[in-house]
């Protein structure tokens, strides 16, 4: 349990911080990420060490009880299945991918939802609830 409470406060306050960003920031978002179809060495780059972390935090952490650590593997799931993606799948599918969910509205939602599961996390983890 200890290593759930630990995660929970840095995935918590790093879930707030994003998720601010996310709705501050929309529109610079959607041009960031807009490029990253494009810069195939970046998501390269990127995916390897999002795959090495993930599995890091799967192979660490494979909890799925109570709820906050249930949360906390599923993110290293995604992130794994994520990484995988960008390493695995075509540019072409990549890009459909991004131009669904690039949009100022998948933000919005993206960064109320960081929010929330932040605080739900970081309260967990900090002993708030």
């Amino acid at each position: 349990m200890p290593l759930t409470i630990f995660l929970a406060k840095v995935l918590g306050i790093s879930l707030v911080i994003i998720g601010a960003a996310l709705l501050i920031r929309r529109d610079y978002y959607v041009s960031v990420f807009g490029t990253f179809v494009e810069q195939r060495l970046t998501r390269v780059v990127l995916a390897i060490i999002e795959l090495v972390a993930a599995l890091a935090l799967v192979m660490a952490h494979t909890v799925w009880s109570p709820l906050p650590a249930a949360i906390i593997t599923l993110f290293g799931w995604i992130a794994a299945i994520e990484a995988a993606a960008y390493l695995l799948l075509p540019d072409d599918a990549i890009a459909a991918l991004f131009a669904r969910f690039n949009t100022p509205g998948w933000y919005l939602f993206g960064g109320v939802l960081s929010i929330v599961l932040g605080a739900y996390l970081g309260g967990f983890g900090f002993g708030w609830w």
